[in-house]
């Protein structure tokens, strides 16, 4: 068996070098857009993002490098065509990541009735009314928006969508055509908020709770948020405008 030189093992560890370098790049870029706008603190939680961000790095970080140390020869045939194969490779599972990541992250925190639901662009239902306001389009360098989703003042329409919703299971949440600004069903919010005593009997973390509270000074009040893996807690101010969303038990 021919064993690897020494010239050679110090090229595969040079290529290698680069290749981390160059992953290292695209994980920093999935990183700010994942963590620093796509699911900022605590909406990563609330939808259970970290374990898909992982897998993304475990592929993209080392696997990719990886096979470029094993395959890297600088007097190998076909060199150029393995490098190509593994890079695109690298790049399609990076780049079908970041799709799986921006289809799944919370574009909008509606208000309906007396919670805040979490959407993502993957729960919208286009129905024959399918309308996306242009001031609540959701933009790749934007969080989630603030919006409250209601009922059309046409009676026929506003039946059609209670009846969609009751017997086919389309929540008016899900529609963009019945996004409005927050800011008018303030006063519906400010009747609904719940205390923020009844949150010390819900979370046993006096210290959680605290550091959680503190953050917002503001908050008055809360509503709870409603999320596909972990439910928490939306603080309000008195004026019924939101603050912010904290990692509270809301039952």
């Amino acid at each position: 068996m021919q064993k690897t030189s020494p010239i050679s093992l110090k090229l595969r560890f040079r290529a290698l070098f680069f290749h981390l370098l160059f992953s290292s790049l695209l994980l920093c870029i999935a990183l700010f857009l994942v963590f620093g706008v796509w699911y900022p603190s605590p909406l990563e939680i609330a939808v259970g993002v970290t374990s898909i961000y992982l897998l993304l790095l475990a592929i993209d970080l080392i696997l990719g490098p990886a096979l470029t140390f094993v395959v890297y020869k600088a007097d190998k045939r076909k060199l150029k065509f393995d490098l190509t194969v593994i890079l695109l490779l690298q790049l399609g599972a990076y780049f079908y990541g970041l799709y799986t990541l921006h289809q799944g992250r919370p574009l909008w925190q509606v208000f309906v009735i007396d919670d805040i639901e979490l959407i993502s662009l993957s729960e919208v239902k286009k129905t024959a009314d399918y309308r996306m306001p242009a001031e609540f389009a959701p933009s790749i360098l934007q969080g989630a928006q603030w919006v409250a989703a209601v009922y059309s003042s046409d009676p026929e329409k506003m039946q059609q969508q209670k009846e969609d919703e009751m017997f086919e299971g389309i929540n008016i949440s899900a529609r963009p055509e019945t996004y409005q600004s927050i800011a008018v069903k303030q006063q519906a919010i400010q009747e609904k908020l719940k205390p923020l005593s009844e949150l010390s009997m819900l979370n046993t973390d006096a210290k959680l709770l605290k550091q959680s509270l503190d953050v917002y000074p503001q908050a008055v009040g809360w509503l709870p948020v409603k999320a596909t893996e972990q439910d928490m807690v939306a603080l309000f101010n008195r004026q019924g405008q939101p603050l912010g969303i904290v990692n509270l038990k809301p039952w």
